[in-house]
C-alpha cells in the first residue's frame, strides 16, 4: 500500500465507526420510541438493544442511563409531532370551534397516546422529561382555552370553566376515555363534545 493510500484508509476509518456509531445511536432510540408506541412503557435495555439489533452494551456506550436515553428519545419524539400541536383553526361560531377542537385534539392524540404514556412514567424520575411535558402541557391549555375565550370570558367563574375546559381537552383526559373507558373514537368525540357545551354554554 503507497503512502497516500495508507493515509487515506487511516483517516477514513473513524469517519466510518463515527457514521456507525451515529446509526447505531438513532437505531436504539427509535427502538425505544418503537417500544413505547407498542405500549412497552419501561422496557429494559436488552429489550431496547434486541429491537434496535445491537448490543445491550451498545445502549450505554450511546446514554449514560435508560433515563439518558429516554430523554433523547422524547425531543426526536418532539420534532416529528411539533405540528400536530400546531394549526389549530379558531374561527367560526361555537360549533365550528368546538368541532375543530376536537378533531385537532384527536388527531394529536393518535400521534403521542403511546409515547405519552410513557412520558408520564418517565416523568417521576426525570426532569428532563417532566419539563418537556409542561411544556407541552401549557401549549395545549392555551389552544384550549383561546379556542374558546369568548364563552369563557362570558361565564360568572370563568377560571373553574377554563381549567375543566383544559382538562377535559388533555391528552391525559382522552388516554382515560379509549384507554379505560374503552369508548370508541366516535363515542370520545361525543363525550368530549358533551362535556364542553356543558361547560360553556
Amino acid at each position: 500500500m503507497s503512502p497516500s493510500a495508507k493515509s487515506l484508509h487511516v483517516t477514513a476509518s473513524p469517519d466510518g465507526r463515527r457514521e456507525r456509531g451515529a446509526r447505531n445511536k438513532a437505531a436504539v432510540i427509535e427502538a425505544l420510541l418503537q417500544l413505547y408506541e407498542a405500549g412497552e412503557i419501561q422496557p429494559s435495555a436488552a429489550r431496547v438493544a434486541e429491537v434496535a439489533g445491537v448490543s445491550e452494551r451498545s445502549v450505554f456506550r450511546y446514554f449514560d442511563d435508560m433515563e439518558d436515553l429516554a430523554a433523547h428519545a422524547i425531543v426526536i419524539q418532539w420534532e416529528r409531532v411539533r405540528q400536530f400541536y400546531e394549526g389549530l383553526d379558531g374561527s367560526g361560531d361555537f360549533d365550528e370551534r368546538l368541532k375543530k377542537m376536537i378533531d385537532h385534539r384527536l388527531r394529536l392524540f393518535d400521534r403521542v397516546s403511546g409515547v405519552g404514556r410513557a412520558c408520564v412514567v418517565m416523568s417521576v424520575r426525570s426532569a428532563t422529561v417532566a419539563t418537556a411535558m409542561n411544556q407541552r402541557r401549557s401549549i395545549l391549555r392555551a389552544q384550549s382555552v383561546g379556542q374558546f375565550a369568548p364563552e369563557i370570558a362570558a361565564h360568572s367563574r370563568s377560571d373553574a370553566v377554563a381549567h375543566i375546559v383544559d382538562y377535559t381537552l388533555s391528552i391525559e383526559n382522552i388516554d382515560y376515555l379509549r384507554s379505560s373507558m374503552g369508548l370508541s373514537r366516535s363515542r370520545t368525540r361525543h363525550t368530549l363534545s358533551t362535556a364542553l357545551r356543558l361547560a360553556l354554554t
